[in-house]
């Protein structure tokens, strides 16, 4: 009896541990991957707390509507990054760097074998997401046809189409060695408090 509880528990351990992970062809294979001509990683709305904008004054007996007029008016909001879809333009973006094809391998490695390649649709999610990073993916006309974003705060990806090769990001070091790539290309991860 004690061998077969310790062969069951190997077997698990093995199933657990020993996640089969994607070769790099594979993954190379793949949407987005196979349309890509060239990969940038971002940081943006690191300005800002929130989704919503700073709330305006309440207008009354001592608000100056010039004022509230003027505030409305120079209001910034968070960008919105599936408005860059298909265009060559980004605006709003506080930082982004273009990686080269090694860095591009590393990045692929980090996303889709830190946790290994296997399903789970027990995941748990978080209510608060409001990304501040980003990988874009470009295709030969230099244009965004890929978005993938990045909560660090709450621990959450998300691509723009459901096509995409699925990540595995339900391990413990996943999101902490994510955002080191990030920091160690020079991009913010958090909101700045001016």
């Amino acid at each position: 009896m004690h061998k077969f509880l310790l062969g069951l528990f190997l077997f698990f351990s093995i199933l657990v541990f020993g996640q089969k992970k994607f070769t790099n062809n594979e993954i190379l294979k793949a949407f987005p991957f196979n349309k890509t001509a060239k990969v940038k990683i971002i940081s943006y709305n690191t300005d800002f707390l929130s989704e919503f904008p700073i709330p305006l004054p309440p207008v009354g007996k001592n608000g100056d509507s010039t004022i509230i007029k003027k505030i409305i008016v120079n209001q910034e909001y968070p960008i919105k990054l599936k408005n860059i879809l298909y265009r060559e333009s980004i605006e709003g973006i506080n930082q982004s760097k273009t990686l080269t094809f090694k860095e591009t391998l590393e990045l692929l490695d980090l996303l889709y074998n830190t946790c290994g390649q296997f399903k789970n649709d027990m995941r748990e999610i978080s209510k608060c997401f409001f990304p501040r990073n980003a990988i874009l993916f470009y295709d030969e006309n230099d244009k965004v046809f890929e978005i993938l974003e990045i909560c660090f705060e709450c621990h959450r990806i998300d691509f723009n189409s459901k096509q995409s090769l699925e990540i595995n990001d339900m391990c413990d070091d996943f999101y902490s060695k994510l955002e080191k790539f990030f920091k160690d290309n020079s991009l913010e991860t958090k909101y700045i408090r001016k």
